[in-house]
């Protein structure tokens, strides 16, 4: 049982260790007269290219887990000696490495998630004038290529933050809240729901004429006609 463990761990050790570590064709090809060159015949040549380094991969996997099998029995027998430190990698150490970067990332995201809603809330509640939308610099914890997914992801960590001042009972803060909302709005994708929307629908009926004015004119911007 214990064994089978262990060669499950060495296989996901393998697996990460040949997908996440620089490829060594990767880096000839980064090298090569090929590399962002136009035309067909270059994009030919970055196929041969990746061929060459999923071969890599596999060969590297292979060799790895055949290491892992031969110090393994040898390390059978030689018990009760210690385990030699390179088969305690081979089993776990990429899986280890991985782990704290999963945990460090997820830490590091969450506390700039937190300080980026504190910025917010500091604007709200500052001096700041309130006629302008404020630029703010927020951390955001998308991680892949589509900037519209990059700009949804943003409005979906702070939309919250910035609307739940709109019931504020100074009026200068719930134009802050206002301006913020509109800021971190998904003004590309225009989802047209969202607390930012609410924000802005509830703003046109706010008892104070300025509020109502910043609301009017984003509302004007957005397309809003269904407000009170």
């Amino acid at each position: 049982m214990f064994l089978f463990l262990r060669l499950c761990s060495a296989m996901l050790s393998a697996y990460i260790f040949v997908v996440y570590m620089p490829n060594p064709a990767h880096i000839l090809f980064r090298f090569s007269p090929y590399y962002d060159c136009p035309g067909d015949y270059c994009r030919l040549q970055w196929y041969w290219y990746d061929d060459l380094a999923f071969k890599i991969q596999i060969i590297t996997a292979a060799l790895w887990i055949g290491l892992w099998a031969i110090l393994e029995v040898r390390n059978h027998a030689r018990f009760p000696l210690p385990t030699a430190k390179i088969l305690t990698h081979l089993r776990y150490g990429p899986v280890a490495v991985f782990a704290f970067y999963f945990v460090t990332v997820l830490a590091f995201d969450l506390a700039l998630i937190q300080y980026s809603r504190w910025k917010i809330i500091s604007y709200v509640y500052s001096d700041a004038p309130v006629t302008e939308m404020p630029a703010f610099d927020l951390h955001n914890n998308y991680r892949h290529w589509c900037g519209n997914g990059m700009v949804a992801q943003e409005y979906a960590l702070y939309g919250d933050t910035a609307a739940a001042f709109i019931d504020s009972g100074d009026p200068a803060t719930r134009a802050r809240a206002l301006q913020a909302s509109m800021s971190v709005y998904d003004w590309l994708n225009h989802p047209g729901n969202g607390p930012a929307i609410e924000a802005v629908k509830k703003a046109t009926a706010d008892p104070d004429p300025m509020v109502r004015d910043i609301a009017a004119n984003y509302c004007s911007k957005l397309g809003i006609t269904d407000v009170p």
